[in-house]
Parts: C-alpha cells; structure tokens; sequence
C-alpha cells in the first residue's frame, strides 16, 4: 500500500520546519540559576545569534550562551569580562563572568574558556 500524497506533504512540510529550527541562525535558551541577576533571572528565556561572531570576535561586555566546561550537554549564560587583542596568534582564550558574582560558577572557577566553546551572543530576554 503506497502512502497517499494527503499524508506525506504535511509530513514533508514538518521536518522542514524542524530542520530550519534546528541550523537556524537563532538558537533559544533557558536561563537556569541567579547567576546573571540583575539582567536575566532563572526562568528567563533568551534567544542567541549563532552567527554573531563569524566576522567579528567575541567583545568584552558581551553576554554569551557557552558549553559548559566542566559538564557535558550543559550551557551557561555569562558575561565577557576579558578577551584576547585581535592581533594576538595564539588560541582565543575567554575570561567570562556571571553578573552575581556570589551565585556564580564562572572562569573563576573553571578558568578561560575556547572560543569555539561560544554558542552565540544573547540578543533577546523574553
């Protein structure tokens, strides 16, 4: 028995939308924890540019969504504190911050982090 044609186009039509939300260029986050507060509380939703930093590199003051270093599959929401010259050779290395420092695990906890660690640059809380 073929399929009819009724059943596969909305099939079709909804792995394409999955697959444009999957390699979108914007990428949505929960934010977990204090550790961005005041800016962004747990609970908070943020959508990131994923494309942000194909031209440009990360600047200080940026608040990124990064792979955690130190637990697989996780991501963290932080802040740019220090960056490396742009003219630097050597591996880009990011020095990133929570806003409340008291509740956050950050770079000084788990020291500089890669740059190919950086999903994107938050753009909106929501």
């Amino acid at each position: 028995m073929r399929p009819s044609r009724a059943l596969l186009l909305p099939v079709a039509a909804l792995a394409g939308v999955l697959a444009a939300l999957r390699w979108s260029p914007i990428g949505r986050y929960a934010v977990e924890g204090p550790s961005m507060e005041p800016a962004y509380r747990d609970g908070d939703r943020v959508m990131v540019n994923r494309l942000a930093y194909l031209r440009q590199p990360p600047a200080v003051g940026d608040v990124v969504v990064l792979r955690d270093p130190e637990r697989h599959g996780r991501y963290l929401l932080k802040r740019i504190a220090q960056a490396p010259d742009h003219e630097d050779p050597g591996p880009a290395r990011l020095y990133v911050l929570g806003d409340n420092a008291a509740e956050s695990r950050d770079s000084r906890q788990f020291d500089t982090v890669a740059r190919r660690t950086i999903i994107g640059r938050a753009c909106l809380r929501y």
